[in-house]
């Protein structure tokens, strides 16, 4: 039986996990379209540079590459350390979001996804769904709460 220490050794950290994306997709380098150009350094959202070269895969006919790219995400969800898991819902979430302005929607994706990439997925689609009718801030304060629910509650000082 494996103690709880060695169950934790296993998990993969964040780090790993991205320099495993930049080994099977080279075009994923972490540099946003500025950097690329030379423009002001801001700090590179990998999550959406993910988003963006999935997103670019199934524009073209690379259904494999794409099925490649959920099958490390299930992967890292599976079997990733909850920063990395964290990484993976925002990616989830920054796929969704450019999906959802192309013509075919979020749906295409659909059949690339494993069976925890699917769980995440819908429920980041019925988030999205219960907070439609809030303002966009009221929106992001819940979101916030959702995702740090598991951290101490702090009492509001009057």
């Amino acid at each position: 039986m494996l103690s709880m220490s060695a169950v934790v050794a296993t998990l993969m950290d964040k780090r790993e996990a991205i320099s495993r994306l930049r080994s099977v997709f080279p075009e994923f380098n972490g540099e946003n379209s500025g950097q690329q150009q030379g423009l002001a350094s801001q700090p590179v959202n990998l999550e959406h540079e993910f988003a963006r070269l999935v997103t670019h895969l199934l524009a073209n006919p690379e259904s494999k590459r794409v099925q490649s790219a959920f099958d490390q995400v299930e992967d890292f969800l599976r079997n990733g350390s909850a920063e990395l898991r964290e990484w993976v819902f925002s990616f989830l979430e920054a796929l969704q979001d450019m999906a959802g302005w192309k013509a075919a929607g979020s749906d295409v994706f659909l059949g690339f996804l494993g069976p925890d990439t699917r769980r995440a997925w819908n429920a980041l689609e019925t988030i999205r769904r219960d907070l439609e009718d809030y303002s966009a801030l009221e929106a992001e304060v819940l979101m916030w709460r959702v995702v740090h629910r598991d951290l101490p509650t702090r009492t509001r000082v009057a």
